[in-house]
């Protein structure tokens, strides 16, 4: 009795038992041994609660042998249950928080670490307990951590459920063998109801659930429990819209009717383009804000009044390598902070400040003039900005000079960073950093400028720290704000006067730099905050937007050609040259077999599911025929496609469905752009790249490599092959499938210097296994990266639908909530090219298990080519500016830009309407 006694008192002392409910249940703490004692009087089932995270009942029925030896299950648990991870409670899944977090709760699990992920809310404890929707259900209740607890004292006895789909109530109401009271009925369920297929509410019906996904009903997982941990995500059904499977006519006309989109009227036909776009607009927003609360807490620039009593002086310089030329006109504080940031973290660089005081009225400014060191330069008359700056340059000695409004405040290191980028890169003859608000949200990462002459911030309001601003990239233009030039690469005065007093003569500087052969570079770890516009801010608004649009028109008609051109996006369309027949195939599924083989015979699974799809101007085509590929050229061209990216196909250095390239080789008259794109997977009778019944295996040795290499280098000397910067464009699909994809990398680039080409552009599609990874292609060897949508980040469709088919277990996605997802996807801090896709449904290859999305439209897909070409526009320059499409021709997939029975050239007229939106927005 009395080890027995130390033992259960050990168990009640840690932290798992609740001391408050302990102290309720025998007058004192949890460390009174009598206390202990007169717990271990009480029969086992009278005994009393002493943790909201164990419930007895449920771990006697889940544990036999615990209920079996007689013993506590509360001291089994602490002793032993949890190291075993055995539940404790209907709301506490041990191994799904182990499969989760790995080492969240330690090695081996410890309560400790239980009890603060369950207080803290670090991960979710049960597949049937939604942290998210119990805080969004409390609102303003909520309490800031501790949810599980809040709803096992609190929110369940209010009738708070624990997920959108289970409801005790409805649960003991439907069932007469259910406990009356919520908390017992929600312990029935996830005991017996859930494997029982019992309904929860009337938004899941867990008999339905098994019935239609057979891979559910061979699982040991529960219905109910399936869906929320899986079945949601992948779009899979929760309850029919009747309580049975429609079962419809199977002849091909019913089937057409019943999939075919209807005749719409205009109207209707911008709905879904309006809609998409609010998707967007609203996604955008959401990380707008979540930028702004999180700059609520960050680290604000100094306060001008208190720079004002700053001691300064800057050492003089007879040699100064940086000139650093602040213009100001009155804002004596401002400028005080300014220097005062220059002054706090001396540049490595010997640097001369000249402040250049466009004859300020403000007595205050004449103060400056006595700060030792500071060059204290006055204008006679109050000329404008341009004229100051341009008179204080005459003046200045630097090897490089940087622009610096006065209402700026440099972080450590900027001027340094920004100095380094120009020494590394001659071709540099500017550079600019990241400009933030004082607030902490992001100004602009770099511009960029419109054909139209307007000018954009890139991550305007965006959080700084978002990987899509941590790389330097080349740019349009950087802000005169802060701007760092190279002297000598600077004819006369830096700023035009044509564009007096100011506004746009920064761009007409960074555009004179580069149309002589130089390049102007965003510098992301280089940061200064500005206020933005102080001294412009006292002017008339309306005089102001006179002048940025006076000049704007001066800009277009300087540079309006160059502005077009740089503005120009890429579209190239990924190619299958699968239609055709080949001994492979013949031998495989039957003579004559091609892609149209499974086209042809496609049917709709669901209400308003859109099958066929079927070819109309080029028809059931044979790519054995060049008259085709003109035909594809044509259209491509009409529509303004580039080019296209083809896919490649070698086993052991035997090609396959090669002979589209053959023929392009054979017929160079035909305009028909292009680069490869090695598709690097097993052929299998699963149709999806896995490792089923291989047919073709995949191999990596130095004989098929060798055999690779030397059919894409000689495919990369066609004229018409697609280049960036004069180096061939080369793509692989799934570059973590090669063992060694940096030693891959390095023998490529080899053999295109062995070929005579000045370097290949190596780019890895996120296909597969890469998909939403983030590897640095640097990683692999690789320039670049290219999204494949819409690969892993494809949102569920919501709400029910008859179904068509029998044994349907297909997934269903929604095409808007998906688009907005791939444009508001966080941001890499390397190369990563936007793509977009028309639509996706491989129902032709998986008639039973087809992946598929609603409201595919091409109104949609023109919104979201609109928002992947606003991508390029601020992340892409020159010829880097690429938009893939995912696809031309994949018509087994749903997913092709050529004109189908249903659309005509709709999804063309949508890609040229985007592009020529963007052209002259």
């Amino acid at each position: 009795m009395q080890d027995d006694l130390m033992r259960t008192h050990r168990a009640v002392c840690r932290s798992f038992v609740d001391e408050a409910m302990f102290r309720r249940a025998f007058g004192t703490s949890r460390a009174d041994v009598g206390a202990t004692r007169n717990y271990l009087r009480l029969p086992l089932l009278a005994r009393p609660s002493l943790s909201l995270y164990f419930d007895r009942e449920f771990y006697l029925a889940t544990n036999p042998d615990v209920r079996d030896a007689g013993v506590d299950p509360l001291v089994h648990f602490i002793e032993n249950g949890c190291a075993a991870l055995r539940p404790p409670h209907p709301l506490i899944d041990l191994r799904l928080i182990v499969a989760d977090e790995p080492t969240m709760l330690g090695s081996p699990p410890s309560l400790e670490a239980l009890v603060d992920l369950l207080d803290y809310d670090l991960a979710r404890s049960s597949a049937y307990f939604d942290i998210d929707f119990y805080r969004s259900a409390l609102g303003d209740a909520a309490p800031s951590d501790g949810l599980l607890r809040h709803f096992l004292a609190h929110g369940l006895a209010a009738r708070q459920r624990p997920n959108d789909l289970l409801d005790p109530e409805y649960y003991y109401g439907a069932y007469p063998d259910v406990p009356r009271d919520p908390y017992g009925a929600l312990r029935h369920f996830v005991i017996l109801g859930d494997i029982e297929g019992r309904r929860c509410g009337p938004a899941f019906d867990g008999a339905f659930y098994r019935k239609r996904y057979p891979d559910v009903a061979k699982s040991d997982v529960p219905p109910l429990c399936h869906y929320l941990l899986y079945g949601r995500t992948e779009g899979r059904q929760a309850i029919a819209e009747r309580q049975e499977f429609v079962r419809r006519s199977t002849g091909a006309t019913a089937q057409v009717d019943a999939g075919a989109p209807v005749p719409i009227d205009a109207e209707s036909t911008m709905a879904p383009y309006e809609g998409i776009g609010r998707r967007i607009a609203a996604a955008r927003q959401a990380r707008k804000d979540a930028a702004l609360a999180a700059a609520g807490r960050s680290r604000t620039s100094r306060s001008a009044k208190r720079a004002r009593t700053a001691a300064l002086r800057f050492p003089p310089r007879k040699m100064p390598r940086v000139s650093i030329i602040v213009p100001m006109f009155n804002e004596v504080a401002y400028t005080l902070a300014c220097l005062r940031s220059i002054a706090a973290a001396p540049p490595k660089s010997a640097c001369e400040v000249i402040v250049a005081d466009d004859c300020s009225t403000d007595p205050d400014a004449a103060q400056l003039g006595r700060i030792p060191g500071l060059i204290y330069l006055r204008q006679d008359s109050n000329d404008g900005f341009l004229r100051t700056c341009n008179a204080a340059f005459r003046r200045s000695r630097g090897v490089y000079v940087l622009f610096l409004n006065n209402d700026t405040e440099l972080r450590p290191d900027a001027i340094d960073r920004l100095v380094a980028a120009l020494d590394g890169d001659p071709g540099i003859a500017a550079a600019g950093p990241k400009l933030i608000y004082p607030d902490g949200l992001l100004q602009e990462a770099g511009c960029y400028v419109k054909p139209n002459g307007e000018s954009g911030m890139v991550g305007l309001f965006d959080d700084p720290a978002d990987p899509a601003y941590g790389r330097d990239r080349d740019v349009p233009y950087c802000s005169g704000a802060a701007l760092l030039v190279r002297r000598e690469m600077i004819d006369g005065d830096p700023f035009d006067e044509a564009f007096k007093p100011a506004y746009c003569e920064d761009v007409d500087l960074c555009l004179r730099l580069q149309a002589g052969g130089h390049r102007v570079r965003f510098v992301h770890d280089a940061v200064v905050v500005h206020h933005l516009s102080v001294s412009n801010n006292r002017q008339s608004v309306a005089r102001k937007l006179r002048g940025i649009a006076r000049n704007q028109h001066k800009l277009v008609e300087r540079w309006g050609e160059r502005l077009c051109e740089m503005d120009r996006v890429r579209p190239i369309a990924f190619y299958l040259p699968q239609f055709h027949p080949t001994v492979e195939n013949d031998l495989w599924w039957g003579a004559g077999f091609t892609e149209w083989t499974n086209v042809a015979k496609a049917r709709p699974s669901y209400a308003g599911h859109y099958q066929p799809h079927l070819p109309a101007d080029l028809g059931f085509y044979d790519l054995r025929n060049p008259q085709v590929l003109r035909q594809q050229a044509a259209l491509a061209a009409r529509y303004g496609i580039e080019g296209f990216s083809i896919y490649y196909y070698n086993f052991g250095g035997r090609r396959v469905l090669s002979r589209p390239l053959e023929l392009l080789r054979e017929n160079p008259e035909i305009p028909f752009h292009f680069c490869l794109c090695w598709a690097n997977e097993n052929w299998t009778k699963h149709w999806d790249g896995g490792t089923r019944e291989i047919l073709l295996e995949q191999h990596y040795d130095e004989d098929t490599i060798r055999a690779i290499l030397d059919d894409v280098t000689a495919y990369a000397a066609d004229p018409r092959a697609l280049r960036l910067d004069g180096k061939p464009i080369f793509l692989v699909y799934r570059p973590l499938q090669i063992p060694e994809p940096k030693r891959f990398a390095t023998q490529c680039r080899g053999a295109f210097a062995a070929a005579g080409f000045d370097g290949v552009h190596l780019i890895y599609v996120e296909s597969m296994e890469a998909a939403d990874r983030g590897i640095e292609p640097a990683d692999l060897g690789f320039d670049a990266a290219v999204e494949f949508p819409p690969h892993k980040r494809a949102v569920p469709a919501n709400g029910a639908t008859d179904i068509l088919k029998n044994g349907w277990s297909g997934y269903r996605y929604d095409y808007a909530e998906t688009a907005a997802s791939f444009v508001t996807r966080p941001g890499v801090p390397y190369i990563r090219y936007p793509a977009i896709f028309a639509s996706w449904d491989n129902t032709a290859r998986q008639p039973l298990l087809g992946t598929s999305f609603d409201n595919v439209s091409p109104a949609a897909f023109r919104a979201f080519a609109e928002a992947k070409i606003e991508e390029v526009r601020s992340f892409h320059m020159g010829e880097s500016r690429l938009l893939f499409i995912n696809a031309w021709n994949e018509w087994a997939e749903g997913a092709h830009l050529e004109p189908d029975m249903a659309y005509g050239h709709a999804w063309l007229e949508g890609l040229r309407d985007a592009l020529d939106a963007a052209r002259f927005a």
